[in-house]
């Protein structure tokens, strides 16, 4: 997989071409990134809710409509309807275990929705793009190398200048 990285003005220009698979789509699905000034870190040292408050109000987000083939969209899909199965069963279980007072059961239900969480990260991450906003740049990771040849055109022009430079 390839990482790639795209003048955010230029959004509306992307290759119709799913960014996992590479095949050609007519499908999107839509995104949103955001972008939270570093100085915002900060106030986590006067605690959670300044620094969240902070992030929240100085946040720069953007949507964005990436190409996706319906069978990247059926794996989305699949995997988000397996994290709500598991995590229904890991809160059925810890439910149980609270009503019947059996301190085992409630122990296997949060084993349960949290071996859920993790594995549905793991397996979003597999099936589906990351991606991260910089000021004007979109950077995606984890896209098909043919999405990523063609979108290499909407970099920024001061990044392909920068990349020349220090290559050669």
């Amino acid at each position: 997989m390839a990482k790639v990285a795209i003048d955010t003005r230029r959004l509306g220009e992307l290759p119709n071409l799913c960014v996992k698979t590479g095949e050609p789509t007519a499908t999107t699905r839509r995104q949103n990134f955001a972008d939270i000034p570093g100085w915002t870190l900060l106030l986590i040292f006067w605690g959670l809710i300044p620094f969240l408050i902070a992030a929240g109000f100085a946040r720069r987000k953007i949507t964005v409509e990436l190409p996706a083939s319906e069978e990247t969209l059926r794996r989305l899909r699949l995997v988000d309807v397996g994290a709500v199965v598991g995590l229904v069963l890991g809160i059925g279980l810890l439910v149980a275990a609270l009503a019947r007072e059996q301190a085992v059961l409630a122990w296997i239900g949060i084993a349960v929705a949290l071996i859920t969480l993790v594995a549905a990260a793991g397996m979003r991450a597999v099936v589906w793009v990351g991606g991260r906003l910089d000021k004007e740049i979109l950077w995606l990771n984890g896209v098909h190398p043919r999405f990523a040849e063609q979108a290499q055109t909407l970099a920024p022009p001061d990044l392909t200048q920068r990349a020349r430079a220090e290559s050669g």
